[in-house]
C-alpha cells in the first residue's frame, strides 16, 4: 500500500517557495524509490502553483507524516493544509489490478 499526500498552499507564497525550492526537490529525493510519484498542483491557468502531491510507497502512516511534516515546504510555512490519505492501486495503464491488495 502507498500513503497520498495532498498540500495546499497559502496565496501568495511564489518568492517564498522560490527561495527553498531547491531543499524541497532534495527532501523529495532522500525519500529514494519509497517515491513513487510526485508533483505540483496547478491553478486551471496550467502555470499557478497551488500545492503538491507526492505518492509514498509506505505501509507506515508515521513514515508518511514524517516525510510531509519535514517538507522544507511545510517547515518554512508555505503550506496550508496537509492530508495524509491511505491508498491502494487498483487501476494502472488503463488497466484494472483484479491480483492488487484488497
Amino acid at each position: 500500500m502507498a500513503y497520498l499526500i495532498y498540500a495546499i498552499d497559502k496565496n501568495g507564497m511564489e518568492r517564498k517557495r522560490e527561495t527553498c525550492r531547491e531543499q524541497h526537490r532534495a527532501h523529495l529525493k532522500s525519500a529514494g524509490k519509497m517515491l513513487l510519484a510526485s508533483g505540483a498542483l496547478l491553478a486551471d491557468d496550467g502555470v499557478t502553483i497551488i500545492g503538491g502531491i507526492s505518492l509514498l510507497d509506505t505501509d507506515s502512516r508515521a513514515v508518511a507524516e514524517k516525510f510531509a511534516f519535514k517538507d522544507p515546504y511545510e517547515k518554512n510555512g508555505i503550506r496550508k493544509e496537509t492530508k495524509i490519505i491511505r491508498w491502494r492501486k487498483r487501476w494502472f495503464n488503463g488497466d484494472f489490478l483484479d491480483n492488487a491488495e484488497k
